[in-house]
């Protein structure tokens, strides 16, 4: 059996490697190792939503920075939209808002870089691909790369992974009724494919 070679994102900072991981769909994968096209090619509505998507940033750390004492602040990168940095005694968040990649759409990414400043030292990563974002969504996306942090060795890749096909959390609720269920088969019928899963 072959080794199947890893994907490596595009992560705005050179010095950490990162991985592209399992549940991540084809097309997102695909963006996620492309070049972004540079603020000088932004159209006129990439722009606005580039805008956005900074205001909604800067929002959310702010909200962010009040409730755990952060300090935040913005730099200036010639190949992104926009930069922040939000850091306390303890926690250190970088994000960075990336420009469109391709001149007729809007899509864009933002990703988050999570380190924690203990004895640790645990790194986390996020990223939240989309036409545009509120300030709930950057949030989740810091929450989320927080919450994905482990210790790394040195040298050692982050692997970013996508959420588990939510089929399978239907198909354990769906076995979990079964298991409950009568033995006898008196009070309940058997759970098919069409109960278990009335959406699909």
């Amino acid at each position: 059996m072959t080794d199947v070679k890893p994907k490596y994102a595009n992560f705005p900072e050179r010095e950490l490697k990162v991985v592209i991981g399992p549940n991540i769909n084809a097309s997102t994968t695909k963006t996620l190792t492309r070049m972004s096209i540079g603020t000088y090619e932004m159209s006129f509505t990439q722009q606005e939503k580039g805008t956005a998507t900074t205001e909604a940033t800067r929002l959310a750390l702010s909200t962010l920075g009040r409730a755990t004492g952060l300090t935040v602040t913005k730099e200036a990168h010639r190949d992104f939209v926009a930069c922040f940095v939000a850091q306390n005694a303890e926690h250190k968040y970088q994000i960075w808002i990336s420009t469109p990649f391709e001149l007729t759409q809007a899509g864009h990414i933002v990703w988050v870089k999570y380190t924690e400043l203990g004895s640790e030292g645990k790194i986390g990563v996020a990223f939240k691909l989309s036409t545009g974002f509120n300030a709930d969504d950057v949030t989740n996306v810091v929450k989320a790369a927080q919450k994905a942090a482990v210790k790394l060795e040195a040298g050692e890749p982050f692997t970013i992974k996508g959420n588990p096909p939510p089929r399978f959390v239907k198909k354990t609720k769906a076995t979990d009724a079964a298991a409950e269920a009568p033995a006898d088969g008196s009070d309940a019928a058997p759970a098919s494919p069409e109960t278990a899963n009335p959406a699909g």
